[in-house]
């Protein structure tokens, strides 16, 4: 007799009790669960054993469980950067994509377990300077993703410790309660797994209850705090359910010489909407404001620090799927408590354009190129209002079985500038399928996203997926 490993995964969930903007198309723009990786890879037959019972079979295996993903794609795209007034080709590029994921999953004891990811993707090598004196040295485009060990005190308290994501927030395409990971979500990809630091993690389950208390010690990543004791920072948080519906997460972050935050996020239902929503409060900010743009500074920027003041920051969204229509939505709405109030930013940008001559002739006396002004701007306008929104919509079964649709849109509700992709995919067999999209930005001439895309651009892109899969 057989036993799938969906129980196996029940079984272990209870036994350990919880554990840049896209460039593809020239626009700008967790945790993982137990087993680390997409549960579609974890399906196995355990044959059932008279000795020992069902939990320790799976939860403890003499060999080494090894898995992973490829992704692979070719995809080209055209920009116009003016299409509606002066209509010509302004770039275009092809994009092929070969990655890919390996992971090993030991668990040589029932309460010990060992899981480590690598990532790898072309070019396999990149060229580097290595002494200053145009050496190149080639440099593997390899990663150590994830590597960490669980394991237990008396089966009440569990722990980690290594290089993990860490599930913090709540959001789908923005997150401002997360600070402990080192990458941000990408809108564009938000189910993307994001990179975490080396931390040891602390989970302990109230007996008796739903409730969670969870602890990280978090190790420094920059290279000049990494041998500093007092830049080993510290979060704590405290899950529960509320009207047996709702969770509610309340924590804390510290780190020496950084704003102190304190997080509240909620996750529940409203009719049939799966509704989440994150609250952060910090203490000053880790953000240099820029109040002044003048070329007669050494960066051509007068900025300033807060190191007191209370900044708030938000997000709540919704999401919503139907199995009998095959579509499902995707919106949420984002406060950033640290961008610029509208007559401040607008200001800057004044600035920014009045001064255009004089830093664009200093950046050539400097020998930079002819796009370091346009860097200079972009840099200066990058997430700098304060309301922003994402929504995503997808159907699935379009007409055909294997045709589908979706539309992205991103947008910085404080100057009306953002893009829209709509997009459509034909699924010809088992992992080969055909994309086309195009990529339209709106906003005024000194909006965000028409600035961070050089115009009102449009973007055509066709790719087709070639072998993408898990093992």
């Amino acid at each position: 007799m057989k036993v799938r490993t969906v129980l196996a995964a029940a079984l272990a969930v209870m036994a350990f009790a919880g554990t840049s903007f896209a460039e593809d198309l020239s626009i700008v723009t967790d945790e993982s669960a137990l087993f680390g990786d997409d549960p579609a890879s974890i399906i196995e037959s355990v044959e059932t054993s008279t000795a020992g019972s069902a939990l320790s079979t799976f939860l403890k295996n003499e060999t080494v469980r090894i898995g992973g993903s490829f992704t692979g794609s070719v995809g080209a795209n055209w920009t116009m950067r003016d299409p509606w007034s002066a209509p010509a080709l302004d770039a275009y590029a092809l994009d092929s994509v070969a990655s890919g994921t390996l992971f090993f999953d030991a668990r040589p004891e029932e309460d010990f377990r060992v899981y480590g990811k690598m990532k790898a993707a072309y070019p396999f090598a990149t060229s580097a300077d290595s002494d200053g004196r145009k050496n190149a040295v080639d440099v593997p485009n390899l990663q150590v993703f994830e590597l960490f060990a669980d394991w237990n005190w008396n089966d009440a308290l569990f722990l980690r410790f290594g290089k993990h994501t860490i599930k913090w927030g709540v959001g789908y395409f923005f997150s401002p309660a997360d600070v402990l990971n080192l990458s941000a979500i990408d809108p564009e990809d938000p189910t993307a797994q994001r990179e975490g630091p080396v931390s040891l993690r602390l989970h302990y389950s109230v007996p008796g209850t739903q409730t969670n208390i969870w602890a990280y010690a978090i190790m420094p990543s920059k290279a000049a705090e990494r041998d500093k004791p007092e830049y080993i920072a510290s979060a704590a948080k405290l899950e529960f359910l509320l009207a047996r519906s709702w969770e509610i997460g309340l924590g804390g972050y510290y780190k020496y010489d950084s704003a102190p935050r304190a997080v509240l996020t909620a996750t529940g239902s409203i009719w049939k909407l799966n509704v989440f929503g994150e609250a952060v409060a910090s203490w000053g900010s880790d953000k240099t404001f820029v109040t002044t743009v003048s070329a007669t500074q050494p960066d051509f920027v007068i900025t300033t620090d807060y190191d007191s003041g209370v900044f708030f920051s938000g997000t709540a969204g919704f999401m919503y799927s139907n199995a009998e229509y095959d579509w499902s939505v995707a919106a949420q709405y984002r406060y950033n408590g640290e961008g610029y109030a509208d007559a401040e930013r607008e200001a800057r940008i004044k600035e920014a354009r009045s001064n255009e001559t004089d830093i664009t002739q200093k950046l050539s006396a400097a020998g930079q190129p002819s796009s370091a002004y346009s860097a200079f701007l972009k840099g200066l306008m990058y997430d700098s209002g304060r309301h922003y929104a994402a929504l995503n919509l997808s159907k699935s079964e379009l007409f055909t079985k294997n045709l589908s649709a979706s539309v992205f849109a991103i947008a910085n509700l404080s100057d009306f500038s953002g893009f829209a992709t709509p997009s459509i995919a034909y699924k010809l067999f088992d992992k080969t399928s055909l994309s086309i999209s195009a990529t339209f930005v709106f906003g005024g001439a000194d909006a965000e996203y028409v600035v961070l895309n050089e115009g009102t651009a449009l973007t055509l892109g066709f790719k087709a997926s070639l072998g993408s899969g898990s093992f």
